[in-house]
């Protein structure tokens, strides 16, 4: 690790997906710039990443890209980057697992489409007509938005204006959505699975939004980085360094250092300072301003925005390696999936898991088998404040509560994987204060901000700091991604080297200008009254 400069160009903290774009971004387009990501795990990616432990591979949250297929946007725009990885593809997205019924979802909208149909035959031609409604819908918006997934204000007015199923759905709930389509409410459970990717109920979510974005993969594919997720945010990491670019690993930022209403630089945990010309935050938005910056320095009706902003539902994590290969099992399974009312149950603190999401990343990918052996990722929504948060005060009873919500868990994966709990040679237990811990979001936030409403800018009223990620474009790897390249090239356009370079070679020059300039403005003369 070399040794940290006293003053960099720009200073990123954190090295989630959006900041470490924002590194890759602002080094491809100025390779003279000297630009530092401190991050205070000891692997960059935060949720989009992975790790391993004795041998066993798991993937930390995310667990595929969307439009990550040969010629698609999200692809081309990390190609545009020169990160070139392999993506496989996710088929099928997902195995629904009822006590009454499995549902397979194809990565294909016509099989998925005769999948329920099968499933719910009196449902038919209200079925079909749902399905032609959606491929209109990613029709109109995909031939109007041409290039990555942050569409102009004016690029979205000409698609509701001009598209008539966008009109149509504009003033829609995905759940009102569902609701004039069908009768049926174990269908309508089925197509508001993927409101878990938003992590709020269907009532919440728009239909548009809900239709471009749940629907996406059957249209477009769910891809999978080769070698997992960890893969991904390696690839962004090194071709950072590649070209330039500096990463300090276990460095906590622990204050913005600020200046006459800008941000000058960042303070670390152990009291070391760092001067930079401009700062970006990928880290959680109410850290960065309620906790690292001055809060004296913002309007308070800013103030009052973040601290009004809720956080998204965090989550209960189950990793384990087990003594032996899953065969004939997918990557993506589920038992007992009700999205709205397993979400509503976490946001009103109520955990009492009923069901449960099930990943084996070496289905996707073989090559992350341990010696031949599979490891296997149970997932479940949590709140955050559950039994006194977990009662993290009492060591011995935080872990008796970690292991009495593991077990539950592990046996409701039995409904689909019979006689799992024989084969575990490896368990590790995350609950939302562990997810606090390692990516420091407020309250072990899966997504940072809770979605809804309108976004905060990032350019928040402190000068020279920006924010990049899910602070500010929503949940998600695309949209964190796009968040980064944006405030990246807001800074590239106004980064001017020739400043640096005389700061370099003429370190005097801007010494005697200040001086002159404070000649002038004290002058007693220039102060006289005139007749």
């Amino acid at each position: 690790m070399s040794e940290l400069l006293t003053k960099y160009d720009v200073i990123i903290i954190g090295s989630g997906v959006g900041g470490l774009t924002a590194g890759v971004t602002l080094q491809t387009l100025n390779p003279e710039m000297k630009t530092l990501i401190l991050e205070q795990h000891n692997a960059p990616g935060g949720y989009i990443s992975g790790f391993r432990r004795k041998g066993y591979y798991f993937d930390s949250g995310a667990e595929g890209l969307v439009l990550a297929g040969e010629n698609q946007n999200f692809r081309k725009a990390i190609n545009g980057l020169n990160i070139n990885l392999e993506y496989l593809p996710i088929d099928p997205l997902e195995v629904l697992h009822y006590d009454d019924r499995t549902i397979t979802m194809h990565a294909d909208p016509d099989k998925y489409q005769q999948e329920l149909i099968d499933n719910f035959p009196k449902s038919e031609e209200k079925i079909i007509k749902f399905f032609k409604t959606i491929k209109s819908l990613q029709k109109e918006y995909h031939s109007t938005v041409k290039e990555g997934l942050d569409p102009s204000f004016r690029e979205l007015i000409k698609i509701i204006f001009t598209r008539p199923t966008m009109r149509k759905l504009a003033l829609r709930s995905y759940k009102k959505f569902l609701d004039d389509s069908f009768d049926d409410p174990d269908l309508k459970k089925i197509l508001g699975v993927y409101n878990l990717w938003y992590g709020v109920s269907p009532e919440e979510t728009t239909a548009v939004a809900a239709v471009l974005s749940f629907f996406s993969p059957f249209y477009h594919g769910h891809y999978y980085p080769k070698g997992g997720m960890f893969a991904f945010a390696e690839g962004l990491a090194n071709a950072f360094v590649n070209r330039g670019g500096e990463i300090q690993y276990r460095k906590r930022v622990a204050q913005i250092i600020t200046k006459r209403r800008k941000a000058i630089g960042v303070r670390l945990k152990d009291g070391t300072e760092i001067h930079g010309k401009w700062i970006i935050s990928n880290a959680d938005l109410k850290r960065t301003i309620l906790e690292y910056a001055n809060l004296k320095k913002f309007p308070n009706a800013y103030l009052g925005k973040v601290i009004k902003k809720d956080q998204s539902v965090s989550g209960f994590g189950v990793f384990l390696g087990l003594d032996k290969e899953l065969k004939g099992y997918p990557s993506h399974m589920a038992y007992n999936i009700d999205a709205e009312h397993h979400i509503n149950n976490t946001l009103n603190g109520i955990f009492d898991p009923k069901e449960v999401l099930i990943r084996i990343p070496s289905k996707i990918d073989p090559g992350l088998l341990n010696d031949g052996k599979s490891s296997v990722i149970l997932f479940s929504f949590a709140p955050y404040n559950w039994r006194n948060k977990w009662n993290k005060n009492n060591r011995e009873k935080y872990e008796e509560t970690k292991e009495e919500y593991a077990d539950t868990m592990i046996k409701l994966a039995e409904k689909v994987i019979p006689d799992l709990s024989k084969h575990i040679a490896l368990k590790l237990v995350a609950t939302p204060l562990t997810f606090e811990r390692f990516t420091l979001t407020s309250q072990g936030s899966w997504y940072g901000p809770k979605r809804g409403g309108l976004n905060l800018r990032f350019q928040p009223p402190l000068r020279r700091l920006k924010l990049a990620g899910s602070n500010i474009e929503g949940a998600g790897v695309p949209p964190s991604f796009y968040s980064g390249m944006k405030t990246a090239k807001y800074i590239s356009k106004r980064f001017k080297p020739w400043q640096r370079t005389a700061r370099v070679l003429f370190p005097m020059v801007s010494y005697w200008t200040n001086k002159l300039k404070m000649r002038v403005l004290t002058n007693p003369a220039r102060f006289k009254m005139r007749d």
